[in-house]
């Protein structure tokens, strides 16, 4: 799948942000009925603070220096996702060091997309996609570091001993600990593969 229609239409990460304040406004305004306007509440707060707290350190600066830039980073996310608000605040600042730009789009405004990133089998965000000058992936993160995919895993192999409830308040536990460790060093991992 040739990714370039994608990255032209995708916006950046400020402009990302602004659009997920208007869909939380138009929540307030026109009636909530999904209930999702709590979590874009919630992701935007998380993103802002991420945005505002999260610094590479030395060790993460020299490891991005074997990166070769020459590539588009294109994101696939929702406002709504609590994944991609602890995530794409990390992956941002990493964009910046490494001088490539990230384009972001709408999971549910590209249907088609999206299901070429499965997950399992599940529309799962946020991916985000190295891509080559021609427009072909050169690799993939997402849609959570493996800590996240291990709790995912222990949810869903027995959801009656660990519900979701429990699974999502473990989850951004250990993204607040982490701090983006995670987020930085497999996404190196995967940029350098």
């Amino acid at each position: 799948m040739n990714l370039l229609p994608y990255l032209q239409k995708g916006i950046e990460y400020a402009g990302y942000i602004q659009k997920v304040n208007e869909q939380l406004q138009k929540l307030k305004t026109e009636g909530d009925t999904s209930g999702y306007a709590h979590y874009y509440e919630l992701g935007l707060a998380r993103m802002e603070r991420i945005h505002k707290t999260f610094q590479l350190n030395d060790e993460q600066k020299k490891a991005l220096k074997d990166i070769d830039p020459n590539f588009e980073l294109l994101t696939i996310s929702e406002g709504w996702c609590g994944d991609a608000s602890q995530i794409l605040p990390v992956a941002d600042v990493v964009m910046k060091e490494l001088g490539v730009q990230q384009k972001i789009v709408f999971r549910d405004e590209n249907p088609e997309l999206m299901d070429a990133y499965l997950t399992d089998g599940a529309r799962s965000i946020p991916i985000l996609i190295g891509v080559d000058t021609s427009g072909y992936e050169l690799f993939r993160f997402g849609p959570r570091p493996a800590h996240g995919m291990d709790l995912l895993r222990k949810h869903k192999e027995n959801p009656e001993a660990y519900n979701a409830d429990q699974f999502h308040k473990d989850l951004q536990v250990w993204y607040n600990q982490d701090k983006g460790e995670s987020i930085v060093r497999e996404l190196v991992q995967v940029m350098k593969s």
